[in-house]
C-alpha cells in the first residue's frame, strides 16, 4: 500500500511548503512492533530461509555498503570479536549487501589475515539491492548506489524490537548493540523499563503498579519511589 502526502501541515494547521522533490510516495517500511517479513537469500554459508534460520533466536539483521570497503571491514571484525557475548545472549547475525558472494568470501579472507578473526555468521548477497530497498536500507540522498548502515534487532517472535541507522561513513558501536540486546531481553523477561545509560546490573524502572511482593520476587529487592511517577528497583 502507498500513501501520498500532498499538503503537510504544521502545529497551527499551516501548510508546510516542501520542495516538489520531497513530495513522494512512501512505501511500507519495517517499524518497531512489526512482524519482519520472511525472505530467502544466498549467503556465504549457503541458501537461507529467514524465518526458518531465525527460529528461537534474537536476530541482528544489518546492511552495509559493500565488501572491500574500510569501515565495513572494521565492523565485521568487531562483530566477530564479540562472538562469545552474542552466543550468551542468543543473538544471531545476518549481513546484507549488494556484493557478490565471491567478493564477500575473498574479503572475509582479508579480515582473517588482518585481524586473526574468522567471520562466523552468514553474509547475504542482495541482487539489485531489492531487499535493501524494501527494508529501508537505501537512502538515495546519502548514497543512491549503496545501502546505509541499518540494523534491526528482531525478537524470537519475529517482531522488530529496535532499529538503528548510521551513515555510510560512520561505523556502528557494537557494545551499544549488546547493551540494547540485554535491555530488550530483560524487558521481555520482567516487563521493566531501563533508565538512560542503563547497563546490566543497574537499577531498572518499574513502569506499572505491580505489587511490592512481585517486585521483590523478580528483582530480589524492594522498590523505591523517587517521584510520584518514577519507581525503581535493583536489577536481576
Amino acid at each position: 500500500m502507498s500513501i501520498q502526502f500532498f499538503t503537510p501541515r504544521g502545529p497551527k494547521n499551516e501548510i508546510i511548503r516542501l520542495p516538489t522533490a520531497l513530495r513522494k510516495t512512501v512505501r511500507w517500511l519495517p517499524q518497531i512492533g512489526d512482524v519482519f517479513p520472511d525472505f530467502s537469500v544466498e549467503t556465504t554459508e549457503g541458501d537461507l530461509n529467514f524465518w526458518e534460520w531465525a527460529e528461537g533466536s534474537w536476530i541482528h539483521l544489518f546492511s552495509h555498503p559493500a565488501a572491500n570497503t574500510p569501515v565495513c571491514t572494521t565492523e565485521m571484525a568487531s562483530i566477530t570479536a564479540l562472538s562469545e557475548e552474542w552466543q550468551e545472549l542468543n543473538v544471531k547475525h545476518l549481513a546484507l549487501s549488494g556484493s557478490s558472494l565471491g567478493e564477500q568470501c575473498a574479503w572475509h579472507g582479508d579480515i582473517a589475515r588482518l585481524f586473526g578473526l574468522e567471520v562466523d555468521f552468514p553474509c547475504a548477497h542482495d541482487p539489485g539491492l531489492q531487499l535493501s530497498r524494501l527494508f529501508g536500507m537505501m537512502h538515495d540522498k546519502a548514497d543512491a548506489a549503496r545501502p546505509i548502515r541499518k540494523s534491526f534487532l528482531i525478537d524470537p517472535g519475529m517482531h522488530v524490537a529496535m532499529l538503528f541507522e548510521y551513515p555510510t561513513y560512520l561505523g556502528r558501536n557494537f557494545e551499544e548493540l549488546l547493551r540494547v540486546a540485554r535491555a530488550l531481553q530483560m524487558r521481555a523477561t520482567t516487563g521493566a523499563a531501563t533508565p538512560a545509560d542503563w547497563q546490566g546490573g543497574d537499577m531498572v524502572i518499574i513502569p506499572d503498579n505491580r505489587s511490592e511482593q512481585e517486585v521483590i520476587r523478580q528483582f530480589g529487592t524492594a522498590s523505591e519511589l523517587l517521584l510520584p511517577y518514577l519507581r525503581v528497583a535493583g536489577a536481576t
